[in-house]
C-alpha cells in the first residue's frame, strides 16, 4: 500500500471516530473535525505531503467552528419547535369553572378543567364563589392557583308577595 493510500485511510478513520462522537454529543463541534479529516484525506489523496494535509486538517476544523458554528446554532435555535407542555402545566393560562367555592389563598376549593376537578386556591387570597370562571396564572405542587375573571351575577333579593289583609 502507498503512503498516500495509508494516509487517506488514516483522515477517513480519523473523520469516523469523530462523526461518531458528534452523534452522540451533537455539540456541533466533531462535525467541523470530520470535514476537516475528509479535507486532509482528499489532500493526501491528491498526493499532498503530510505537513500540507494537517495544515489543511488545522484550517478546515478551526474555520468551520470558527466562522460555521455560530450561524449554524442560531439557525437551529429559530427552528426548534416550542416545547410542549403536558399535564398540569398545559393547564396554565387557561380558564375554568368554579365548582366548590374558593375560600381563599389557605384554603381550596375545585374547578373543573379538562373534564377533570382540581383543587384551587386564590392567588390574592380573595373568596371566589362557585360558578365564577378563573384563569389558571400557576401551579403549585398538584393545587392550580387561579385568579377571578369572571363572577356570576348576584341573583336579585325575591320580595314576598303581599298577604292579603285579614279584616
Amino acid at each position: 500500500m502507498t503512503e498516500f493510500v495509508a494516509l487517506t485511510l488514516l483522515w477517513l478513520v480519523i473523520a469516523l471516530a469523530f462523526g461518531v462522537a458528534e452523534v452522540v454529543t451533537t455539540a456541533f463541534y466533531a462535525i467541523f473535525i470530520v470535514i476537516g479529516a475528509l479535507a486532509a484525506a482528499l489532500s493526501a489523496q491528491l498526493g499532498a505531503p503530510l505537513p500540507v494535509q494537517v495544515i489543511v486538517f488545522a484550517v478546515v476544523s478551526i474555520a468551520g467552528v470558527v466562522l460555521a458554528r455560530p450561524s449554524l446554532l442560531r439557525y437551529l435555535a429559530r427552528r426548534r419547535a416550542p416545547e410542549l407542555l403536558s399535564g398540569a402545566e398545559s393547564m396554565i393560562g387557561q380558564e375554568a369553572p368554579v365548582i366548590d367555592d374558593i375560600e381563599g389563598r389557605h384554603h381550596p376549593g375545585h374547578v373543573r378543567i379538562a373534564g377533570e376537578s382540581w383543587p384551587a386556591v386564590s392567588d390574592d387570597g380573595e373568596r371566589i364563589p362557585a360558578g365564577s370562571v378563573v384563569k389558571v396564572i400557576a401551579l403549585r405542587q398538584a393545587t392550580l392557583v387561579v385568579s377571578g375573571v369572571a363572577t356570576p351575577p348576584t341573583p336579585a333579593p325575591v320580595e314576598a308577595a303581599p298577604q292579603p289583609k285579614e279584616e
